[in-house]
């Protein structure tokens, strides 16, 4: 699917689904920092990536869209949860929500 670069851990496809749409999304992990606000941010090293994840799109008309989402150690994916919005604020152990 992306070319063997190693700045790749995982792609799938996920599908978001909505009552007004639903859209099939490629969701790529990249093992580097995908926004110059992380530290190790490399320009080149993300733009080979996005060349990659453009080629796919161009080359599979039938996926609506691409998220890549970055497992760099540095970047705090924390940013990719929130807690649920009924949840107590007193209630601590909870599991985060995934929303990318």
């Amino acid at each position: 699917m992306v070319n063997p670069n190693r700045l790749v851990k995982s792609a799938w496809i996920a599908a978001e689904v909505s009552r007004e749409k639903s859209e099939k999304v490629l969701v790529v992990e990249a093992y580097i920092a995908v926004s110059p606000l992380e530290s190790g941010y490399d320009a080149g090293r993300y733009g080979r990536l996005v060349e990659d994840v453009r080629r796919i799109l161009a080359e599979n008309p039938d996926i609506d869209r691409a998220s890549i989402l970055s497992v760099h150690r540095e970047s705090r994916c924390a940013a990719l949860f929130r807690r649920g919005a009924c949840q107590d604020e007193r209630q601590e152990e909870r599991r985060p929500e995934l929303v990318a």
